[in-house]
């Protein structure tokens, strides 16, 4: 039986290790990019450290599944600035081991964004991830039902998501919570990847969030005597 809870900066560990294990389009991808540490440090740390409503999924102690959530983009990269220029001097040092494939991988980031949608309509976005022994469970939809809860509770507008359109499984799912697809982009990030280049995609939802504040002040009004 598995659980969700609020992810902690102690996960930082069993959250890379998965996200780094299904990187490859939720295939492992070693040889793409071959240190899980920096990985973890790159790509899950701002979110512990700056993000806002991640969870969780655990059975029997093991983290099996994870939605990393931002509330708005500039806090994680910030944060990402100032941790960046060590992580990149330890990587030129080979602290990370091999730096060819780490550098390219990144290089490929710069030069192939995916898509965007307005920040000013959907300034929150997520990435998130079932363990493949895990899937089939409901954790998915658990864990994102979970995150859409937390921003509407924060006022948050709106919330997009990146994918691709190899990912049945997972537009399935967003689609089946409201989201809808925005915008498409033929990429050659993934080509050298996996032998052929990728739709991105990237999926928006309205919130229609009330702040956390509404919630206070209408609570307080439902307490007063007419």
């Amino acid at each position: 039986m598995s659980t969700l809870r609020p992810a902690r900066p102690e996960d930082l560990p069993a959250i890379a290790r998965l996200s780094h294990r299904t990187l490859l389009l939720g295939r492992e991808g070693h040889g793409v990019f071959p240190s899980q540490e920096l990985w973890g440090e790159l790509f899950v740390a701002p979110y512990l450290r700056q993000g806002c409503c991640s969870f969780v999924a655990e059975a029997e102690g093991e983290v099996v599944g994870y939605i990393l959530g931002a509330c708005a983009t500039l806090p994680l990269a910030l944060d990402l600035a100032l941790h960046l220029p060590l992580l990149l001097l330890r990587l030129l040092l080979g602290g990370y081991g091999p730096r060819l494939p780490h550098l390219r991988y990144l290089l490929r980031l710069l030069l192939y964004p995916g898509p965007k949608a307005p920040r000013r309509l959907y300034p929150a976005h997520l990435h998130i991830a079932v363990d493949p022994k895990a899937q089939g469970q409901g954790l998915g939809k658990a864990l994102l039902v979970a995150f859409l809860e937390c921003l509407r509770a924060r006022g948050v507008p709106g919330v997009q998501l990146s994918t691709t359109r190899a990912n049945r499984a997972a537009r399935e799912l967003y689609r089946s919570l409201g989201f809808r697809l925005h915008a498409k982009r033929a990429s050659p990030f993934w080509a050298p990847y996996r032998g052929r280049p990728a739709i991105h995609e990237v999926w928006v939802k309205e919130l229609g969030g009330v702040g956390e504040g509404a919630l206070k002040e209408r609570a307080s009004r439902r307490c007063r005597w007419p």
